[in-house]
């Protein structure tokens, strides 16, 4: 297990090498014959330390909910920009284990990071399962903007590197930001994001998870 889950210090730079060993570690091929399950991870935060951890499950083919976890979390560590793995994933891990489906997508960066260790990617190497991210917002790369057509996407470039994929989703809406988090190629990974998608801007995984996380939250503030 890396020493990622609770890091000794808030030291940056060590933090840094931390992150810098998990994109060594990440595989950017598929290590799946065939999806029939498809996990959603999400965290919801309210103020102060609290927040509710949610993983849903779904039948990949017809996105049936076939099962959900949902579960109070402990925030130890800090907002701090490109380093939200070691504030999420604690808590996404007491939601999972690795063993609930074949894919796990998550709505966050995966390789489009400064280091190339988002979200996506800790997730991934830590449960040794195919993980892509899909987040709202670019965080790192440029490329140009895909035609106003679900399905059509541009390269996300960060240097000489493509590092993710800026993807339409849904015609009239703004696109999504899909990469690579472990053990997916970057073309399964565009191509997971737009099967999922049922009339929203986000793949339906990361959206129910959203939508259960959010609401523990609420009914544990009523």
């Amino acid at each position: 297990m890396l020493p990622l889950l609770k890091p000794k210090s808030l030291n940056l730079e060590e933090l840094k090498q931390i992150q810098l060993k998990v994109a060594q570690l990440v595989k950017r091929e598929n290590d799946f014959s065939k999806i029939e399950r498809i996990a959603g991870c999400d965290i919801s935060f309210s103020r102060g330390d609290k927040a509710y951890a949610a993983c849903v499950v779904l039948d990949y083919r017809t996105l049936e909910v076939l099962e959900e976890k949902i579960a109070p979390v402990k925030l130890t560590f800090p907002y701090i920009p490109t380093f939200l793995a070691f504030r999420e994933l604690e808590g996404l891990l007491k939601v999972l284990t690795g063993r609930e489906a074949d894919v796990y997508m998550v709505g966050a960066q995966g390789l489009a990071h400064p280091r190339r260790a988002g979200l996506a990617c800790h997730l991934g190497v830590v449960i040794d399962r195919p993980t892509l991210g899909v987040a709202k917002s670019k965080l790192v790369g440029e490329g140009k903007i895909p035609a106003d057509k679900a399905g059509a996407w541009e390269p996300l470039i960060d240097g000489d590197e493509v590092v993710g994929a800026i993807v339409r989703t849904l015609k009239g809406e703004k696109p999504v930001y899909v990469s690579i988090g472990h053990k997916i190629s970057l073309e399964s990974a565009i191509k997971i994001t737009l099967e999922t998608c049922r009339g929203r801007r986000l793949p339906e995984p990361i959206m129910l998870a959203h939508e259960r996380a959010t609401k523990a939250m609420k009914e544990d503030e009523k």
